[in-house]
């Protein structure tokens, strides 16, 4: 194992760590087929697909059973970037640029891998919360996809396999963890300990990835109790019902995040680039930023859903549930 330290964070890893990825890679590169298949496998530990289940089980069959997950995915979401922010490990293709192809655009820390801990939380945590329903191909599922996802990010130059692999046991961990907490605990007591135990980021967490997710985490705890007193909006089993939802809930969430930047893009960013000395504001305005959108998308947006559900009774669409 070598063990050094680059400008950019730490450098470690196994010899046979390395050699994987290059035998991976050299399967196919870029066009190939296994190149194509390894984006869409690396899709399933991606926002967009979280987001689309977990609206599924939210916004359509169970909103008790989409909080479960949601509060686990919320939960190694921010984990992972503290855990990040410690050991800063160099990601593969930036330690042999020369051997280790980027096949995939990504940035900062790889241990652990991020896309790993989502997919094996949100598909651990869905198995979990469906159990007695004893699904068997929902249990393969939760096993099959996040190791495909972990695979594919190995492929991509993005991580190292140990990264793959203690991602994939902190989602583990948290699904349990998480489903089991609010199992049999208060939920408002386990959100607490959560938030509070995930600001020990604003101490020493220098990447975006960390303020995103804690201020998502925010916005969700605040979005179940406005949901629970306010909201209190009813489930749909009808398929196009529920993909309506979440199509709108996407566009919500994306619409609320992009315009809560535009008052401060001339301050804090220039272009993409956050400007020098504004990166503590940044920090505090992303995570303010994603607390309101989440709280939006997950909270307030659902209050939509009665009159719709009204308007398509009298049109005649569809039957009072």
């Amino acid at each position: 194992m070598l063990n050094l330290f680059a400008s950019q964070g730490t450098v470690w890893f196994w010899e046979f760590e390395k050699q994987f990825i290059l035998w991976l890679q050299s399967l196919g590169g870029e066009g190939s087929l296994i190149y194509y298949l390894m984006n869409f496998f690396t899709l399933f530990g991606e926002e967009i697909v979280i987001i689309a289940v977990m609206g599924v089980i939210y916004w359509g069959l169970d909103k008790n059973k989409g909080e479960m997950i949601g509060a686990s995915v919320m939960t190694a979401a921010v984990v992972n970037p503290l855990i990040k922010n410690i050991f800063c490990r160099v990601r593969p293709f930036d330690t042999f640029p020369s051997e280790i192809k980027n096949l995939k655009d990504v940035d900062g820390f790889s241990f652990p891998s991020g896309h790993s801990s989502s997919s094996s939380t949100l598909m651990g945590s869905l198995a979990l919360t469906y159990r007695k329903q004893r699904l068997k191909w929902l249990t393969a599922i939760a096993i099959v996809i996040p190791l495909l996802v972990a695979l594919s990010r190995n492929y991509l130059g993005a991580h190292w396999i140990s990264d793959v692999v203690v991602g994939l046991a902190l989602g583990v961990i948290v699904s349990f963890a998480m489903v089991f907490a609010l199992s049999n605990f208060n939920k408002y007591v386990v959100y607490a300990v959560v938030i509070v135990v995930g600001a020990a980021g604003f101490f020493y967490c220098t990447t975006s990835d960390y303020y995103t997710s804690y201020g998502l985490l925010v916005g969700f705890v605040c979005a179940v109790l406005f949901e629970e007193k306010v909201t209190k909006f009813e489930n749909t089993k009808t398929w196009w019902r529920i993909a309506l939802r979440v199509i709108g809930g996407g566009i919500v969430y994306l619409a609320v995040s992009k315009l809560l930047k535009l008052p401060v893009k001339g301050l804090l960013y220039s272009g993409d680039e956050v400007k020098a000395g504004m990166e503590t504001w940044e920090h505090v305005y992303r995570t303010f930023r994603y607390a309101v959108t989440c709280f939006v998308t997950m909270g307030v947006y659902p209050l939509l859903f009665k009159p719709v559900e009204r308007l398509w009774i009298k049109l005649k669409l569809v039957k009072a549930e």
